[in-house]
């Protein structure tokens, strides 16, 4: 079977996927943005912890686990933004797929409130997952700050599907 894609350049409309040459793609579409509204304090392993959803389409965004479960081959985008409260702690979250780190955010000061992020492409297979896993410098706990403002977030979404014919 030969793989094909989807444009990249898709239009969304009511969750369908459209090219930019203008034929039906069949694809469906996978997009998740969770937001943390509660203070953390991972501790090295820990998953981190998001309380609401802003989108979930597709549910592929499991927020009793906390994990990204890929239903649909192809590339995707995963961003994360975190903030730390102004301790001396240094949390380093890091993206992890199927286990794996892969990308991280280190959060350094050690003396003032700071927010870093990050952004990264993955090809994922059916079954991969994908989490925000605290690897704290020095062990121990680090503390994450999170109020109604939705400092911390996780979004992940389709941004190129592979499709069979």
């Amino acid at each position: 079977m030969l793989n094909t894609f989807c444009a990249i350049s898709a239009l969304i409309f009511s969750h369908k996927i459209y090219s930019a040459h203008s034929d039906l793609c069949s694809c469906k579409y996978s997009a998740f943005t969770a937001v943390a509204t509660a203070i953390q304090l991972p501790n090295n392993g820990d998953v981190l912890a998001f309380q609401e959803m802003i989108t979930n389409v597709g549910d592929d965004f499991d927020l009793s686990t906390n994990i990204f479960t890929c239903r649909l081959s192809g590339l995707y985008v995963f961003s994360w933004s975190i903030r730390k409260g102004g301790d001396t702690t240094q949390p380093d979250i890091e993206l992890q797929k199927n286990g794996v780190r892969v990308a991280s955010v280190y959060l350094l000061n050690q003396q003032d409130p700071e927010q870093n992020s990050n952004t990264i492409t993955l090809e994922l297979q059916p079954t991969d997952q994908v989490k925000l896993v605290a690897n704290n410098y020095g062990g121990g706990a680090s503390r994450i700050y999170n109020d109604d403002r939705r400092y911390t977030t996780f979004t992940g979404y389709v941004g190129l599907l592979y499709r069979e014919e």
